[in-house]
């Protein structure tokens, strides 16, 4: 290309790179605003947004393939890291019914790989704001730009970042040896792509099957984070908000008191309990399932489960004890328990 064009082109990119950097920053508020919206159980790896070096663009326009009728679409540019290739669609979705689309210059790098072949898949998408947008006076400065959006899983991410850089970019072929190593774990990295996934709908699948049957009355599941949390869902819906403070702690106080299952818990809740703890404004289920257990057999509770560093009692547990019958005026005494 010409060297005076190229640095023309330059030129005019520098003059104007902060109002590309205010572009996407803009595109990247759109695209966090309608996730947290419209898909708040997503979790994203990771947002970043950028305009394009000076150097990189020179570098760009001095390559053969580029002339003077050139347009460059990637001045600025968006990336959104999903830790789930499933989440990819959703993230595209918002892009699509968002940003008015340049398909020509946008690319779904997965579906050009042939199924033989491994390599960097993402999802590109090159957009610029539709008339809407572009009417309001504080997007005006932004008509005719256009930022390239790439959208890809963390894993992918990594062989773009890591091999990606040091293989196809590399000046000439790579040794043989290499370009095998490479190709290997690029097949590695897309294959533990796809078993995340499959983790993750099995996952999902799992604890839809766990709440829907313990709904049902089905409560055969052993205890765990999942089937605990879902059981005091459905045994108290109507306290709100639930609230565990140390799941790990009353995980292992059930265990200790010997209950396997959430069968075993639900057997041991009282009627009354049930109505009592719905109309006292209790919050802490920690607290909650701790009660049930004293109020079964305290006894079992402070000679099993009870830690000695908690020697404090505060009045509205002790007064429920004693409303339940439970000889919680012993208890303290023999267990040296203070009340608070």
């Amino acid at each position: 290309m010409n060297e005076q064009y190229v640095e023309k082109r330059i030129e005019e990119y520098s003059e104007n790179r902060e109002t590309y950097i205010e572009f996407a920053d803009k595109i990247l508020d759109i695209i966090k605003l309608l996730v947290k919206r419209d898909y708040p159980d997503i979790k994203i790896a990771s947002y970043s947004r950028r305009a394009k070096e000076i150097e990189s663009l020179r570098k760009k326009l001095s390559k053969d393939k580029y002339n003077e009728n050139s347009e460059i679409t990637d001045l600025a540019g968006v990336r959104v890291i999903t830790y789930s290739r499933k989440d990819i669609e959703a993230i595209a979705k918002i892009v699509t019914d968002s940003f008015q689309i340049d398909e020509i210059n946008s690319v779904d790098k997965a579906s050009k790989l042939e199924e033989d072949r491994v390599g960097y898949r993402a999802t590109h998408y090159v957009v610029s704001f539709g008339e809407d947008r572009i009417r309001m006076p504080e997007n005006q400065m932004f008509e005719g730009l256009k930022c390239e959006i790439q959208i890809t899983s963390l894993i992918a991410h990594t062989w773009s970042e890591i091999i990606h850089e040091k293989g196809y970019k590399f000046e000439g072929d790579l040794p043989k040896k290499l370009s095998r190593r490479m190709n290997l774990l690029a097949g590695m990295l897309e294959l533990a792509d796809l078993e995340l996934d499959a983790y993750v709908e099995s996952y999902d699948n799992y604890v839809s099957k766990i709440e829907k049957e313990i709904e049902q009355g089905c409560l055969k599941y052993e205890i765990n984070t999942m089937s605990l949390e879902r059981f005091m869902a459905w045994k108290f819906p109507k306290m709100s908000p639930q609230i565990f403070r140390d799941m790990e702690l009353i995980l292992r106080e059930l265990k200790a008191f010997g209950l396997k299952t959430i069968q075993d818990l639900n057997n041991i809740v009282r009627t009354e309990f049930e109505e009592e703890i719905c109309k006292g404004g209790w919050r802490s289920l920690d607290g909650i399932i701790r009660n049930i257990l004293i109020i079964h057999n305290a006894d079992k509770y402070f000679a099993e489960v009870w830690n000695p560093s908690m020697n404090q009692m505060n009045r509205k547990n002790y007064k429920l004890y004693q409303q339940f019958g439970v000889e919680i005026d012993r208890i303290c005494k023999e267990y040296s328990i203070s009340l608070i």
